[in-house]
């Protein structure tokens, strides 16, 4: 039991050391993943942003700056210098009020681009994150089922040999008793029987009656037949082999033969 425990032991730290570098890799591979996406998200953004610059819209003159204008160099054709410079500053603060709109509007319609991209990529990080979040959550309940599946195993394995252990010792005690109540007889039955048969017998709780099954050792089969003719001391030989064969042993001085 304390084998098996000790196994079950290193059993489940390796278990657990397996998870637990499974999910350090998983949290790297989450950790790259966000951080590709930050990078793509950055460069979409400078994308943007150098877009933005080479399409700035060309200021265009309201059609009351264009008749200043004209205004003004008809007077300063004709010499009247004061009206057209007086004309000239309308037509300037005209124009930059003019520029300041059009910058103003160029810079809102920026910033609302701005804001759609950013919330673009918003919704793609915090859907990444709830993706990586879902995947983390499923990780950890599959660690759980397995660990569980694991501990009840190792539990049913030591319910098991309990069982078979305290079967052990119930057949070892009756061996025991059914010995220790006839020493004599199981003396007798371990001289004449096999002794793997009397052990058995024993752990079963009973001892077998003397003269029921002797012990047989090695021997050889019952219908073997060695070579030459000769089995149990018998010569079996027939006609011309026979005669050759008494004659020889005769020529020997055999008297016993005789």
């Amino acid at each position: 039991m304390n084998e098996v425990e000790q196994a079950q032991k290193q059993q489940f730290l390796g278990f657990s050391a397996a998870w637990d570098k499974y999910m350090a890799d998983y949290e790297s591979t989450a950790y790259m993943s966000l951080e590709r996406l930050k990078e793509q998200h950055g460069k979409e953004f400078a994308a943007f942003q150098e877009k933005l610059r080479s399409q700035i819209p060309k200021s265009k003159a309201s059609r009351e700056l264009l008749e200043l204008r004209r205004k003004q160099e008809a007077l300063a054709k004709m010499g009247k210098y004061e009206e057209a410079f007086k004309i000239k500053e309308d037509a300037d603060q005209l124009e930059e009020w003019e520029l300041a709109r059009q910058a103003s509007q160029v810079g809102e319609s920026a910033r609302r681009q701005e804001q759609r991209l950013r919330q673009q990529q918003s919704k793609a990080l915090a859907a990444l994150l709830k993706r990586i979040q879902r995947d983390r959550g499923e990780q950890i309940r599959h660690r759980q089922m397995d660990s569980q599946r694991l501990i009840q195993r190792n539990k049913n394995l030591k319910v098991d040999l309990a069982k078979k252990q305290h079967l052990e010792f119930q057949r070892a005690e009756a061996a025991i008793k059914s010995i220790m109540a006839q020493p004599e007889h199981a003396q007798k039955l371990l001289d004449e029987n096999d002794p793997a048969f009397v052990a058995r017998s024993a752990a079963m709780g009973e001892l077998p009656a003397l003269g029921k099954i002797k012990w047989r050792g090695p021997c050889l089969p019952e219908n073997y037949r060695p070579p030459g003719g000769i089995s149990k001391g018998n010569f079996k030989g027939t006609g011309a082999v026979q005669t050759v064969a008494i004659a020889q042993m005769s020529a020997s001085g055999n008297d016993n033969f005789a």
